[in-house]
């Protein structure tokens, strides 16, 4: 929807990279709900101009809820006169959204002129409650008074009969203290009232919102606001150069949407900047040198010394602060205790907390409460802090300052973009182990020169189906946390997104004999890697493996073009696995289209599947001879697609055996079986499955029971497998699933069906 401008500071067409989040506004804005909205946004990630322009959104939609947007900001006076400043925003706001008037949001209006411009049908309503607003900023005390102020809102929308939604922005009072009365206010009127409304603030403020009004923000939707990703900065950053008339060109926007982080605020910043000096970006030159002459005096030099001001005051307090940040950057660790902090900054008790507080919440450094760390990443604020250390602390010219920060600047800049591009053009290891959940996949996907042999110069679509044929297989484990190698390298750093650890559990069994961890690397070799290369990188995942610390460790190594014969020979003494970059990325296709077929692992009683006319489940007792309605459901079920009486009365019998092992072996708390029968194509698949824990020596390896002569029902699994065509059984949170498959071919003495357990 294009519109005019109301409070927003940027055109509709502008904003980029926040079409979902926004209509996620406009959804809650219809809805009638008391549950909050929470905006959750990263530091300089445009969480104010976001909440601007849901505003206008709001308003020229004209939802039945009026909006009504305010942002408490810094030095607006004493706690009274922003109460009276809010006062008057609102009766503004309402009376503009009322007359679909958008010239009164931002037009000087005294309150007189409010309420000769309200409608007739509000007249009676803004009277009342000017009324008490000048009675209470006559007799009451501040504290009183701002309540009132904040308050307004609802009093009005109870008077009118109106639901009026408040925007309300936080952000810039992030760092206060969370016991000052204008934060508390803040927080008790708006986040811990029952009312719906929207309250933004910086991802680490919204605890300190919740703690001050003591509310509840389990129960709240959140809207999460990141910094924009390597698609929409570059949009944004052109969208901004070409309405300022930058020249500018793709690689550049690229290297300045890498060093600005994706921070809209930044990238705005920046384009401003080479307007006013009408320089074009071209350049990695040119770049770097707007770049500086930013830090060094420009609109980022101020946002961070603002910051820095807020943080620490008194001058030498800032000196020391600069101090002891930089140091921590040369520390191995980058970290120290919080007491070490205090003893060198000289700040004692509520002061100190706030300092602390307040580079916590804008993310300078993060603190855990026992030690404080340094936040290294942004390249913006790491670089902001080295210029001022040099001139400050250490007394460097500002001149040499200058020169000694572009050259840096301009050695990183290739390789900064080389990242890039590699980031770009990686493979998504923490992605693809995040799939991993007990499927059984092809041995081939993890043997370069088995695979080769096999399906070199093969079409695709062959090779899938050559997959799908293939007996030898490996079962993957749950991976239950995939994590960025290079994001905990306390020694050997990797680079981002190359090296990932995945942590998981064979079978999904939650216990210490079952836990697993995968490493994998994606390494770089033109050719076929060589036995050197691949020794090295197996030595290095060694050491990894050991950081691990699991008794259980599998090493993956992924090359574009796989491995040489002798490569290969090395990974099979280290017992590793090698892919060629087309056999990881078959396995993730396969493992995708896994996610889209039915769990046929989740829990009964909620559903699943697809829920179409070609699945049934139900429900039966334990015990009473009620396998015998279950043998009479599937038998209706196998006659409509056609199975032969002979495979009618294996099938029957199968599922009868399954449901009379469940009632003997399961020790279930409800004493219930589930059951679903799901028709495909070619064959029948029936599930049964019972809450409660099987016995551990209930089954052996091959699915059979331990055949010690004492169980009256040891031959029962048996025959289940020979009577179908496959089955396996499948371990699950709370019990065990017995999944039974019968083929429309089958004749009418089956093949020996295949049995496996997943455990």
């Amino acid at each position: 929807m294009t519109h005019e401008r109301i409070l927003s500071h940027i055109s509709r067409d502008q904003f980029v990279g926040r079409e979902a989040e926004l209509r996620q506004v406009i959804n809650y804005a219809t809805q009638t709900t008391e549950q909050k909205l929470l905006v959750s946004a990263a530091p300089n990630g445009g969480g104010s101009e976001f909440l601007r322009q849901a505003y206008d959104e709001l308003f020229f939609r004209r939802t039945h809820a009026v909006p009504f947007h305010f942002s408490f900001g810094k030095n607006r006076g004493t706690p009274a006169e922003v109460g009276a400043s809010f006062f008057r925003s609102f009766l503004q706001q309402y009376v503009a959204y009322r007359r679909v008037d958008p010239s009164l949001c931002t037009n000087p209006v005294s309150l007189r002129d409010v309420l000769d411009l309200s409608l007739s049908t509000d007249y009676d309503g803004v009277s009342a409650l000017l009324e008490s607003f000048e009675h209470e900023r006559a007799s009451a005390d501040a504290a009183s008074f701002l309540r009132f102020c904040l308050g307004a809102p609802q009093k009005l929308a109870a008077v009118c009969k109106r639901r009026i939604l408040p925007l309300i922005d936080c952000l810039a009072l992030a760092g206060e203290q969370k016991d000052s009365q204008l934060t508390a206010s803040v927080a008790t009127a708006f986040v811990g009232r029952g009312e719906a409304g929207i309250v933004a603030g910086l991802r680490r403020q919204i605890p300190g919102l919740k703690h001050a009004a003591d509310a509840d923000f389990d129960v709240a939707e959140t809207i999460h606001l990141d910094y924009l990703n390597d698609d929409d900065a570059p949009t944004l950053l052109n969208a901004l150069t070409r309405r300022l008339q930058i020249e500018t060109d793709a690689e550049r926007r690229d290297l300045v949407v890498q060093q600005l982080g994706g921070s809209p605020f930044l990238l705005a910043a920046f384009a401003q900047s080479a307007r006013q000096k009408g320089l074009p970006l071209t350049s990695y030159v040119n770049c770097q040198l707007l770049y500086v002459d930013e830090l060094m005096g420009g609109r980022m030099y101020r946002h961070f010394s603002n910051l820095l001001g807020q943080i620490a005051p008194q001058a030498q307090t800032r000196r020391t602060l600069l101090r002891i940040l930089y140091e921590s950057r040369s520390t191995e660790t980058r970290k120290a205790s919080v007491w070490t902090w205090k003893k060198r900054l000289g700040v004692e008790g509520t002061e100190f907390e706030r300092m602390i507080d307040t580079l916590h919440v804008h993310e300078l450094a993060n603190s855990s409460g026992v030690t404080i760390e340094l936040n290294n990443e942004a390249v913006v604020w790491m670089d902001y802090l080295t210029a001022q250390y040099r001139m400050e602390v250490a007394g460097e010219a500002r001149a040499l300052t200058v020169a000694n920060t572009r050259v840096n600047s301009l050695k990183r800049a290739p390789k900064m973009m080389t990242r890039k591009y590699r980031r770009a053009a990686a493979l998504g290891l923490n992605d693809l182990l995040s799939r991993f959940n007990c499927q059984e996949v092809a041995a081939s996907l993890f043997d370069y020169q088995k695979f080769a042999a096999a399906h070199s110069g093969v079409e695709t679509e062959a090779v899938h189906a050559a997959l799908d044929a293939e007996a030898d297989i490996v079962r993957l484990p749950q991976v239950v946390s995939a994590v960025d190698y290079s994001a905990v390298a306390t020694s050997d750093p990797t680079e981002e997104g190359r090296c990932v650890i995945g942590y998981g559990f064979e079978g999904g069994d939650y216990t210490d004999e079952s836990e697993i961890v995968w490493i994998a690397a994606e390494i770089d070799s033109k050719l076929e890697a060589s036995a050197e290369l691949t020794s090295e990188w197996c030595e290095r995942l060694e050491r990894i493996a050991r950081e691990a610390k699991s008794h259980q460790v599998k090493l993956w190594l992924v090359s574009p073009e796989g491995f040489s014969r002798e490569a290969a020979e090395v990974l099979k003494k280290r017992n590793a696995y090698g892919s060629s970059r087309r056999q990881a990325e078959l396995l993730r296709a396969r493992l995708t289209s896994e996610l889209s077929k039915p769990d046929s692992s989740s829990s009964f009683g909620g559903g699943g599947g697809d829920g179409g006319a070609d699945e049934y489940e139900m429900v039966i007792p334990m015990g009473t001879d009620t396998e015998l309605i279950a043998a009479h459901t599937v038998e209706q079920i196998a006659r409509r697609i056609n199975f032969g009486p002979e495979a009618i009365n294996q099938i029957k019998l199968a599922l009868v055996e399954a449901c009379i092992n469940a009632t003997e072996h399961s020790l279930s708390p409800d004493r219930k079986i589930y059951q679903r029968f799901r028709i495909e194509s070619d064959k029948l698949v029936v599930t049964v499955a019972s809450r409660g824990v099987v016995p551990a020596n209930m089954l052996t390896q091959n699915g059979e029971t331990n055949g010690n002569g004492k169980s009256r029902r040891g031959w029962g699994l048996k025959l289940i497998r020979s009577l179908m065509d496959e089955v396996e059984f499948v371990r699950v949170d709370d019990g065990t699933q017995l999944r039974m498959t019968k083929y429309l071919h089958s004749s009418g003495s089956p093949p020996v069906g295949s049995v496996q357990q997943k455990s």
